[in-house]
């Protein structure tokens, strides 16, 4: 079967265009924050925002990774979900034994939660994912 030049150049573009849809994905998290918990409580706390940040991140990389592909989205997606996986294991692991990382010590805030929203974002995205999959063969 013979492929064409988008089909390759969509793979290609599946991990820079997760990487780029997480960065992206916290803006509107900042301006939504921001916009709510600035009416309310002075000055703005940085807490909610460093709690959600992972998950935005997580949540973001796996669904627009998997959305970017060509084919074989559900794979992907629990590809791309092992990938954001490794870094944020890296970090809970370099934070408990109390690293340093840029001359500043690791340490995981609001009891670990932030790691753990971050986990449950890269589900929620494999949950999407498989949940648009099962629809568009429903469909067919």
């Amino acid at each position: 079967m013979n492929k064409g030049f988008t089909y390759w150049l969509r793979w290609l573009a599946v991990l820079p265009g997760a990487v780029l849809a997480s960065v992206i994905a916290l803006i509107p998290l900042h301006f939504i924050l921001y916009r709510t918990l600035s009416n309310f409580v002075e000055p703005y706390p940085e807490l909610p925002e460093r709690l959600l940040t992972p998950f935005a991140v997580c949540l973001g990389f796996v669904w627009s990774g998997a959305r970017i592909a060509p084919g074989y989205k559900f794979e992907t997606a629990t590809v791309l979900f092992g990938l954001i996986m490794i870094p944020l294991g890296g970090f809970v692991f370099l934070s408990l034994f109390g690293e340093r990382w840029m001359g500043q010590q690791l340490s995981v805030k609001g009891y670990g939660a932030a790691p753990a929203l971050g986990f449950v974002g890269g589900l929620v995205a494999v949950y999407l994912i498989k949940r648009d999959q099962h629809k568009m063969s429903q469909a067919v």
